[in-house]
């Protein structure tokens, strides 16, 4: 067989795996896999040298049990707030490390809060990869500050409920950087 022809073939090959991981829907696996690979790395980070605003926030949510919960009810606390979506390779590929970082942190209040159109299939998604994390939905109005056209965005904010950092897009949040920065707010 003549280069040509074997060069031909060989992308032919390579179309033919695209397409049968597009298809299949086997591509969303295999984004989340690599990005966890760089977050892995460490080479995404949220930054922690930002200034926050001194404006409070508020939103209407609800638990899995189908209560309904304030972000107020969390005032003279900490609260790490990650808004993600189950079709969102980005989102699912920091949730492994925000799992380490729920299991690893006291006096931080987690909400991830799931802009999924059926909640149950967030609550389905958490519960099959053994995520212990709680997750919401939105139940109501946002502060216009909370709105977020990126997936993943997490704020955290704080005890007077300020936004004290935002990060938009993923990042590694097992870090023992991020971790004292958390544990420095909630002292």
């Amino acid at each position: 067989m003549d280069k040509k022809k074997k060069s031909g073939l060989t992308w032919v090959a390579y179309i033919a795996i695209f397409l049968l991981f597009w298809i299949t829907g086997w591509h969303k696996p295999l984004i989340s896999m690599l990005q966890q690979g760089i977050l892995a790395t460490g080479l995404i980070q949220a930054d922690i040298d930002q200034e926050h605003s001194e404006k409070v926030v508020e939103a209407i949510l609800y638990n899995e049990e189908g209560q309904k919960i304030r972000l107020s009810d969390f005032r003279n606390e900490i609260v790490f707030m990650n808004i993600w979506a189950t079709w969102c390779p980005p989102c699912k590929a920091e949730m492994p490390g925000i799992q380490t970082l729920y299991e690893s942190v006291e006096n931080v209040n987690f909400i991830m809060l799931s802009t999924d159109e059926n909640f149950e299939k967030a609550k389905k998604y958490k519960n099959d990869n053994g995520y212990t994390f709680p997750i919401y939905r939105i139940g109501g109005s946002m502060s216009e500050e909370l709105n977020s056209s990126s997936l993943p965005t997490t704020f955290i904010i704080g005890k007077k409920g300020n936004i004290e950092l935002i990060h938009k897009g993923m990042a590694q949040y097992d870090s023992d950087q991020f971790r004292s920065y958390l544990e420095r707010l909630a002292d």
